[in-house]
């Protein structure tokens, strides 16, 4: 559970629970939650309530208690209430108060997801509408519980979506249904979403929670990104797309991006492997603002791409027929241009499993490495547990590479 995000603040956190028992001995009311699929203890409280209210709850309790003890009386979910708490402590409610019984509360309502989103500090209000629409089937996540994956994951996102020019896929029915792809912002949304002009299309750009939220309130899926701020000419980073001719052969992805980081590590290149959450592998490569042209880059990806085909011509091609592939993953350096995309880190993916484009470590890039591993409910509880392999991406200028690249252009002018 992440409690990391009910720190301290100015003013308290609310929320709705519902009643799990009564401890005899400390005259506390048991509390608990929804999260995922499981019903969790959460804390418990004493303050706030009246005696008549007390006499009232604890009446309840044992009027349908499902087991009882010397200091225990628990019950089945059912008696909603709103509490006030100040922080969450190892997944436990602090300084709580009773506020108010919610009895026209379901008690299944009363979740994690909904508690977050609710205490949202955020520059504009968030409007959620049809939060029970489901998204995806297996495992179960629907617009409540995928908003909630966005703003937990916002803070390791939005870095890479800060002033670059979005298009989405949308999925206004769920995974199921139809999608499309966005470029252009509607022209009912609210003021706050921010737009940059280019070839007669107004694209939002995300910097901000807020904007996450409401793109992800109109079912916004897939988050794709050009290689370059709006405010450059340049790129600021290398993309190698990885993608083999079907999720049958992702271990053809695994050998290379692991002949990748030999050279890139051989030229002193920090590289960072992602997971499409397709059926590939992306390897990031930062550098430094209009350090390098798109010319430039060219340079790099044809030479490193033509390299790999050559070493291994029966495993990689750099064929841009599908039909002419065969069997050989397709190293995909032509996307890598002005204009073109990727899929951003941290974004899910339309696929009939919630998929993320998820950062790795290398040393997670092994024949172990399956892609369907890398779901909503995994990442968020990953990245609870350690850090962002990315964290130090937009540190990284990567000098060596423009050293390279003049060294590549001389061979060639020969």
């Amino acid at each position: 559970m992440n409690s990391y995000l009910f720190t301290k603040r100015d003013r308290n956190y609310k929320g709705l629970f519902f009643i799990l028992g009564f401890h005899l001995k400390l005259e506390k009311f048991l509390v608990g939650i929804i999260k995922g699929n499981d019903i969790v203890h959460i804390g418990s409280f004493s303050k706030g309530i009246s005696e008549d209210e007390k006499s009232i709850l604890i009446q309840a309790i044992e009027a349908n208690k499902k087991s009882m003890d010397d200091n225990l009386i628990t019950v089945e979910p059912g008696i909603c209430i709103e509490l006030e708490f100040q922080i969450i402590v190892n997944a436990q409610l602090k300084n709580v108060k009773f506020l108010s019984f919610q009895l026209q509360q379901v008690w299944k309502e009363c979740t994690w997801d909904g508690l977050l989103l609710n205490n949202l500090s955020l520059e504009q209000e968030l409007t959620l509408t049809s939060p029970e629409k489901v998204i995806w089937k297996s495992p179960y996540i629907n617009k409540e519980s995928y908003l909630s994956y966005l703003a937990q994951i916002a803070t390791y996102m939005l870095p890479f979506l800060k002033n670059r020019l979005l298009t989405t896929i949308r999925f206004p029915n769920g995974i199921e249904g139809e999608s499309f792809f966005q470029k252009n912002c509607p022209d009912y949304a609210p003021n706050f979403i921010k737009t940059k002009e280019l070839e007669g299309n107004h694209f939002i750009i995300c910097n901000d929670l807020s904007t996450l939220l409401w793109l992800g309130n109109q079912l916004a899926i897939e988050y794709h990104i050009p290689f370059q701020t709006y405010e450059a000419e340049n790129p600021i980073e290398i993309v190698f797309d990885l993608d083999p001719p079907n999720t049958e052969a992702f271990s053809l992805a695994i050998k290379a991006a692991l002949e990748l980081k030999i050279i890139f590590d051989s030229f002193q290149i920090k590289s960072y492997p992602k997971v499409s959450g397709s059926k590939g592998i992306q390897i990031h490569i930062p550098i430094k603002e209009n350090s390098l042209t798109y010319d430039d880059t060219r340079v790099f990806t044809s030479f490193i791409a033509h390299y790999l085909i050559e070493k291994f011509p029966d495993d990689f091609t750099i064929e841009r027929l599908k039909k002419n592939r065969g069997n050989r993953l397709y190293i995909d350096y032509v996307q890598h241009a002005k204009g073109k995309t990727i899929i951003c880190p941290y974004s899910t993916r339309g696929k009939e499993k919630p998929t993320v484009a998820t950062p790795l470590i290398w040393a997670e890039v092994n024949d172990e490495l399956k892609i369907e591993t890398f779901t909503i409910p995994f990442v968020l509880n990953r990245l609870e547990n350690s850090s962002c392999p990315m964290d130090d991406y937009f540190e990284q200028d990567n000098i060596s590479l423009v050293n390279l690249i003049s060294t590549i252009k001389e061979s060639q002018s020969k």
